[in-house]
């Protein structure tokens, strides 16, 4: 008998996370209602009319006063602490978790974490592949896309699990062997009160470490926000030879080791890959097979991707750059002079830091979405920013500005859901567009423009 069997459980959001949880439950036995305020979800999705054929209840309400009859109560990542039946289930006492928490409790297989607030998605698969290359059977799970519920019945040796802050807001089982923090910088306060909030939602990764597992960390990630941890010994890489991992800009140096990777300067790629190799040198991968499974890794999309040169102008695509952060990373890492696509949903922080960053490099933004009159409203006085209406119009607006030798980068620094499903969507459509360049009543006989994806 499941521990879930005759549980009276409520899921809030019957997005891929909630459903997955809704799976895991209904196959343990629980009695699952599952409460979405997007009727035509509920009624009309078909993963979910098919959960409901399985016995799950749904509605888009229920009343507050019912909250206290359930036994557990599973959110959503994207559903906030402030949400009403998140607070009243812990008010009541009710049991809060998410997917992950769920799940976390009956796996047995070595876990890898992976957090911070940019790389998270590239560590992770390149940890895995590496991981594979070297013989470990490992799988990535988590944030990335890929539901937890899908891995229990799995003969994988590792699984590497991309870790939000919002799902590490839940989480609190001891379950990981090893555990990776890339950085913290300003995103999601629109949700969180200050960087300190958000900063103690990334490090709560802490506890979920078992009692001999290892916390590898950013040294500036750490120094910045050093009060908020827990534990004071955890092992640092960065750019220091203090570190317990570091870089001289020749090698990564590590125990008496050293290794080429071929970066010769500092940049968000190097940091991954110090991360990388923390992690999969604490597994026993050899030096060898590190540089194997590097060398045949490839990016995932819509992560400084370069889409096609059209007459002398290269176009990229950084849809995934969705905050402040990952924009300068982005900027930084093209060495020519950029135009620059980005708006979408704010997320609560000012956009005056890419003044500095973007100095003598950015030359035009052209602004779109919701967020399009703040960022004209902070930048514009001193980089001109255009408002465009749509992310089509913001191509033509781009290519009009840029000359040859310069690049067009779509890196958002926002959420896409104003006007697209997700980044994956935007970054697909601004793909599409370029496709069908034409459009912009160029010759195109000068144009390679295709579908080639680069290393980046």
């Amino acid at each position: 008998m499941s521990r879930w069997t005759e549980k009276r459980v409520l899921i809030v959001g019957l997005g891929v996370s909630g459903r997955s949880a809704a799976e895991f439950l209904l196959a343990r036995h629980a009695n699952v209602v599952g409460v979405d305020s997007n009727e035509d979800l509920i009624n009309n999705d078909d993963a979910v009319l098919k959960l409901r054929q399985n016995g799950l209840q749904v509605a888009s309400k229920i009343n507050i006063d019912a909250i206290a009859g359930f036994d557990c109560v599973v959110v959503s990542p994207g559903v906030p602490r402030s949400n009403l039946y998140y607070k009243e289930a812990l008010s009541v006492g009710v049991e809060v978790v998410g997917e992950v928490e769920l799940i976390c409790r009956e796996i047995s297989k070595k876990c890898i974490g992976i957090t911070g607030t940019n790389g998270k998605t590239t560590v992770t698969l390149l940890i895995t592949h590496i991981l594979n290359n070297a013989g470990i059977k490992a799988e990535a799970i988590g944030n990335i896309g890929v539901p937890l519920n899908s891995i229990t019945d799995s003969n994988t040796d590792v699984f590497v699990i991309e870790l939000s802050s919002f799902q590490l807001e839940t989480l609190k089982t001891p379950f990981l062997d090893v555990a990776v923090l890339l950085n913290i910088t300003p995103d999601h306060l629109d949700r969180y009160e200050s960087m300190d909030d958000y900063a103690s939602a990334k490090i709560s990764i802490e506890n979920c470490l078992k009692n001999e597992a290892h916390l590898f960390v950013e040294e500036k990630c750490f120094q910045d926000y050093s009060s908020l941890f827990r534990r004071k010994n955890h092992l640092l890489y960065g750019y220091s030879s203090n570190c317990f991992l570091y870089t001289d800009f020749h090698f990564i140096c590590c125990e008496n080791k050293k290794i080429d990777v071929g970066m010769k300067k500092r940049c968000h790629d190097l940091e991954n890959m110090m991360a990388v190799y923390a992690v999969c040198h604490s597994l026993g991968v050899s030096d060898d097979a590190f540089l194997r499974g590097l060398n045949t890794f490839k990016k995932p999309p819509h992560r400084i991707e370069f889409i096609c040169n059209h007459l002398g102008i290269d176009y990229y695509d950084d849809s995934k750059g969705t905050n402040i952060d990952a924009v300068i990373r982005a900027v930084d890492s093209i060495e020519k002079t950029i135009v620059l696509i980005a708006g979408g949903v704010d997320k609560g922080f000012p956009y005056t830091p890419w003044l500095k960053a973007f100095n003598g490099k950015v030359k035009s933004i052209c602004a779109i979405g919701q967020s399009a009159v703040k960022i004209k409203d902070q930048l514009d006085h001193a980089i001109p920013v255009h408002l465009c209406e749509t992310l089509e119009k913001a191509v033509v607006c781009a290519t009009k500005l840029a000359v040859p030798g310069e690049a067009i980068l779509l890196s958002p620094g926002c959420s896409s859901f104003d006007m697209f499903k997700d980044y994956a969507h935007r970054g697909e459509e601004f793909q599409q567009i370029l496709r069908g360049i034409e459009f912009l009543r160029f010759p195109l006989r000068e144009s390679s423009c295709g579908s080639t994806i680069a290393n980046g």
